[in-house]
């Protein structure tokens, strides 16, 4: 019953600086957000939860529903079992428990700073002052969801004012609010803004020139912040969906998002498959520090967005970037400088290289912004891309990934997608046509499940086999274990602590019982 397991939860207080936990319920058929809440008022009578609709109150097929009392902190195991009571008794299709991860804090320690080179090293690497000479991305709009924006001399005349949107704090002031604290990521909006569209200029020699300092990839173009997120590793994902249809709403060109974490939200999925419907590209981080690439950048393969690794300046993978066949390319994530500003106090001119796939992420979305100005605009290449019987992400990957071969520093890996981003080749690959592009994928969210097939096809054929029908509700549990046993790996290999990782990482009791005549996925999960 899921009253019985609530009750257990219950027992652990939640702390001042935790989020409680949310369960996104998926329906088979759309729910008022008032039916959703009457449902949990018959389940669980008594009990403090709020439903919220993510895309519409009156109608959705996707709530989360928050329950304040339950810190899902150590308490995974319960978390899961709860869910898929709760899932029966609500009547609804899935129910994706939404879960913070402690091995992410374990693993996330930053690598030595280098600041010997010039500020726009990568340029000459990834050649966009050669596509400079076709546009600077003017006429472009980039949103970017992070923690927002500050007051900085990188950011002179690159933010779009109208149409930017908090949903933290809920108001029309995207402004980071420096929110402090264990995995708190303040001022890492604008860290990914000058990266994208600092104002300047750079040579072929990796020199910058004024007005900024660092020079963005696309240093024409618009930036609007919206913040959705205090923290990088995403722990509450119920803004993130809302977040991307307001980009959308707001016609931005470009999204980009680097930010994600090891649990699958369904209706953040159904967002960027109505994102790209729109024409809009989108690209994201395929993650630090675990080894396999993270949500929402896993539903690259699926083409709705562009999964970006990050590389060393010497070619070489970053050692802690995300890898996979998720990921569609990659671009250069270490020693690479960006506006510095992390608290209040801190100065309006501070810069400083930095590290992980969120430089990569923003590099390769300031190049998505100079090719949509190239082509004359989203509108534009909506229309292009519906005559050929595709989408704009489809041709903006063909584009991005033309030619591109992987580089013999790679040592033959093929989890980095298909090479390196190259601006100039970019702009200058011809738009492809129908018999060259996909055709749009489907406009609803698949299952869990079927998220799941995929996640494992990557690691492990034989577990991905092992898959059936029957393990639909074990789904979310197995997702996660597979990402948690990635990364305890991770962290005994680069680390060598993995013992001292705290949380649970055992599948419940039901789930073991499932997988006895599963091995390959038994041991994937560490039920073996």
């Amino acid at each position: 019953m899921a009253r019985d397991a609530y009750d257990t939860l219950i027992e652990t207080p939640v702390r001042d600086d935790r989020d409680p936990l949310s369960i996104e319920l998926v329906f088979a058929a759309p729910l008022s957000q008032a039916e959703v809440q009457a449902r949990l008022a018959t389940v669980l009578p008594d009990v403090e939860a709020r439903a919220e609709a993510v895309f519409d109150e009156y109608g959705d097929r996707f709530h989360f529903v928050t329950f304040a009392k339950i810190d899902p902190h150590g308490q995974e195991r319960e978390v899961f079992a709860f869910a898929r009571e709760l899932r029966r008794e609500m009547e609804a299709e899935e129910a994706n428990p939404v879960l913070p991860d402690s091995l992410y804090g374990a693993v996330h320690v930053e690598t030595p700073r280098d600041s010997s080179r010039p500020f726009g090293w990568h340029h000459p690497q990834i050649e966009t002052p050669l596509a400079w000479a076709h546009t600077k991305g003017s006429g472009s709009t980039v949103a970017v969801i992070d923690t927002g924006y500050t007051g900085h001399n990188e950011l002179h005349g690159v933010i779009e004012m109208q149409g930017q949107w908090n949903f933290v704090e809920n108001d029309g002031d995207a402004r980071d609010r420096f929110t402090g604290g264990f995995l708190k990521n303040p001022g890492h909006g604008t860290l990914v803004t000058s990266v994208v569209a600092s104002r300047g200029g750079a040579d072929m020699q990796g020199n910058t020139t004024a007005p900024g300092g660092v020079t963005g990839t696309a240093p024409e173009a618009k930036v609007l912040p919206i913040r959705a997120i205090r923290s990088v590793i995403d722990f509450n994902q119920r803004r993130i969906a809302p977040a991307i249809m307001h980009a959308v709403a707001q016609k931005a060109d470009v999204i980009v998002m680097a930010l994600g974490g090891p649990t699958r939200v369904a209706s953040t999925e159904q967002a960027l498959r109505n994102a790209v419907a729109e024409g809009t590209v989108v690209v994201c981080a395929a993650g630090n520090c675990y080894p396999a690439v993270v949500f929402p950048a896993a539903y690259a393969p699926m083409g709705i967005c562009t999964a970006v690794a990050a590389l060393q300046p010497d070619k070489r993978p970053w050692r802690k970037s995300g890898r996979g066949r998720e990921v569609t390319l990659s671009a250069y994530g270490e020693h690479v400088w960006g506006a510095a500003k992390n608290k209040p106090s801190d100065p309006d001119a501070g810069i400083r290289a930095s590290q992980g796939t969120t430089l990569a992420t923003s590099m390769t979305g300031g190049v998505a912004a100079l090719w949509v100005a190239r082509h004359g605009g989203r509108a534009a290449l909506l229309s292009k891309a519906r005559a050929a019987g595709t989408t704009v992400q489809a041709m903006w990957v063909h584009c991005a990934t033309h030619g591109l071969s992987q580089p013999s520093e790679w040592g033959g890996a093929t989890n980095l997608g298909a090479g390196i981003i190259d601006a100039r080749r970019v702009l200058e690959t011809p738009l492809p046509t129908g018999t060259e592009s996909p055709a749009p994928p489907d406009p609803v969210a698949t299952s869990t499940l079927n998220v799941l097939v995929s996640h494992l096809a990557g690691q492990s054929t034989e577990a991905a086999n092992e898959v059936t029908p029957a393990l639909s509700e074990y789904a979310p549990e197995i997702l996660w274990l597979s990402y948690r046993r990635g990364a305890r790996a991770r962290i005994a290999e680069t680390e060598g602590g993995a013992e001292a990782v705290p949380g649970q990482d055992e599948a419940t009791p039901g789930l073991k019982t499932e997988l006895t005549d599963k091995p390959a996925l038994a041991a994937l999960v560490g039920s073996g």
